[in-house]
């Protein structure tokens, strides 16, 4: 096979990018639910650039938090990274520092090679400390995107503090005093909040049990990556799976797809938080040339805690600490951990 140099790559990656874009359609106003963006095949429309255009929202089914359609500051992207750490997280680090770019990371702290089997008695976050402590000293935000990647519409108020507590204890102890409170929240799946599957009274449930535990922090339709959409040959969470096989056809036809996801969206002016997950690693090999691509076109960076700063004001994540959990013990209450 073929192999084409990085650089190259990136140069390549770039111009079909930019081509792609030059030749997408302008998207049309429509519902800011992003199943109906899937269903018809366009995008949902710009997000307001001031936080008092926030559309007003029932807290008792909408805790604060970033949810499509509410207001993002022009010119501004938030990258953020589901599901690690995993073996390419520290090379993702790599990149960011080397483009001075700060971003977000929603954790999990399962083994997603045996995600049937999630023993809450071994901390695997232990096997990245040394990310972890870069992600802290870096500047960079940690999330809480639970224990075990749970659909928190299907669980009680203590399954859903089993998972968050979870992490945030398995997260301090393996970086102790250095430890950042964890105040942004990434339910998994955005569920109940996307799509049209869940009910009134699944949100009331989740809402009640994140209202005094974080800001809900959603992605805006439209940024999606959708790398974890579909899977090329040769992707997988560690670098020394016999299934890790870069370079396949398939493996940079998707890279070539990402980048086009994102970049018809970015027209120097809308911004928005993109969704990406640190664990396919064809989102670390199109990274660099999507910032090179984004600060080309006016774009500055920042990561969920600014956003947060930027919309409610500079105590917005003071009011938030770790709630003493109520759950005890290292299974959760249903005794079934297995994810979906």
């Amino acid at each position: 096979m073929l192999r084409i140099p990085k650089i190259e790559l990136s140069i390549i990656l770039m111009g079909v990018a930019v081509l792609l874009e030059a030749n997408a359609p302008i998207p049309a106003p429509i519902s800011q639910d992003p199943q109906a963006a899937r269903a018809t095949g366009q995008a949902p429309a710009a997000s307001p650039s001031d936080p008092a255009a926030a559309v007003p929202r029932d807290s008792r089914y909408w805790p604060r938090g970033y949810y499509p359609g509410d207001p993002i500051p022009a010119r501004t992207i938030y990258l953020t990274f589901d599901d690690g750490p995993c073996d390419f997280t520290g090379q993702v680090l790599d990149i960011l520092k080397e483009e001075k770019v700060r971003a977000t990371f929603f954790l999990n702290s399962y083994d997603k090679d045996d995600p049937f089997h999630a023993d809450t008695g071994t901390n695997l976050l232990f096997r990245y400390a040394d990310v972890l402590a870069r992600m802290v000293d870096e500047g960079h935000a940690i999330g809480n995107h639970t224990y075990s990647h749970r659909d928190l519409a299907r669980l009680s108020a203590h399954q859903i503090d089993f998972q968050l507590s979870t992490l945030q204890r398995q997260l301090t102890e393996v970086l102790g005093a250095k430890t950042p409170p964890i105040v942004l929240i990434r339910p998994p799946f955005g569920s109940p909040w996307l799509g049209n599957w869940n009910t009134g009274e699944q949100r009331e449930k989740v809402a009640s049990s994140l209202e005094n535990r974080g800001i809900v922090m959603l992605w805006t339709p439209g940024w999606d990556s959708s790398d974890s959409a579909d899977w090329a040959k040769g992707e997988w969470y560690n670098a020394s799976a016999k299934r890790y096989e870069p370079g396949s056809p398939s493996y940079e036809l998707k890279m070539h797809r990402e980048l086009g996801r994102i970049l018809r969206r970015a027209d120097g002016l809308a911004g928005g938080i993109i969704l990406m997950h640190d664990t396919h690693p064809t989102s670390r090999d199109v990274l660099k040339p999507l910032i090179e691509e984004l600060k080309r076109r006016g774009y500055g960076f920042g990561t969920l805690e600014d956003y947060c700063r930027w919309r409610w004001g500079d105590g917005a994540l003071d009011r938030f600490a770790p709630a003493p959990s109520l759950t005890t013990g290292s299974r959760e209450p249903s005794e079934s951990i297995a994810v979906p």
